[in-house]
């Protein structure tokens, strides 16, 4: 099984591709060096903290693998502005991938996503059937709705995050847990889904069955600084009553 992955050059993608690289035929990896700028101020607010946190990564006590990619793997890598420039769909047929998995990119049209045989799915860091787009976890704190927060790992089709789900984990929010632990949970939880799913996809060699997402979540783009400020004091407030509780 040929696997194509389109993501970015971060830490916690790194953690991804390497895992996936340890049981699974990447052929190829498609970092995209296009980053969204909005016209307001955006965060993160606790980019240190997360930084630091995620370190954690790269230590093997704590299921880390490295903070590089393996070179097995950094040889098949290609960095494009966009995954949908002219040329991409071009070079990821030569791959022949039967499985494509977006992490972290942009949306991504319909002349690329339907090269791969079986489709390909997104890893999206949100409960799709309510916050569909950028920053999921933080609207969701955002508006004290603490049991909205998971991951959606579902096909790509010609919406944002509102293709057919092939698994969804929602995350608990513990007493000594910190809003910048945040990210480093989701994509651990993603990792061990995809590998699940990616399993699947090998035992029977053909696309999966999903399920239709009951409604469609609603879109949210980048959340600007000031709600993040309020998203932050929320989540503190939060997990001090569950201390207490």
């Amino acid at each position: 099984m040929k696997i194509v992955i389109f993501s970015t050059k971060t830490k916690h993608h790194t953690y991804f591709i390497n895992k996936l690289n340890e049981q699974f035929n990447i052929v190829g990896v498609l970092y995209e060096r296009f980053r969204l700028k909005k016209d307001y101020p955006t965060g993160p607010v606790f980019e240190r903290e997360m930084n630091q946190y995620e370190e954690k990564f790269f230590d093997p006590a704590e299921g880390g693998v490295s903070s590089k990619l393996s070179d097995d793997i950094g040889e098949k890598v290609v960095e494009v502005y966009r995954v949908n420039q002219t040329g991409v769909d071009e070079y990821v047929k030569a791959l022949e991938p039967d499985i494509g998995i977006t992490f972290g990119v942009g949306p991504v049209k319909p002349h690329v996503f339907n090269v791969p045989k079986w489709g390909t799915i997104n890893i999206h860091r949100g409960v799709s059937q309510e916050y569909r787009g950028l920053d999921s976890d933080l609207w969701a704190i955002y508006h004290n709705q603490y049991d909205k927060i998971g991951v959606t790992i579902h096909y790509v089709d010609d919406d944002l995050d509102t293709g057919g789900i092939l698994a969804q984990e929602y995350i608990k929010i513990g007493h000594d847990n910190k809003i910048y632990h945040l990210r480093y949970i989701g994509t651990v939880v993603a990792t061990r889904l995809v590998l699940s799913i990616l399993a699947d996809f090998k035992k029977k060699k053909a696309s999966l069955e999903s399920h239709r997402q009951e409604k469609e979540g609603s879109y949210y783009s980048a959340i600007p600084l000031e709600k993040e400020y309020v998203a932050c004091n929320n989540f503190i407030e939060y997990t001090k009553g569950l201390h207490n509780a």
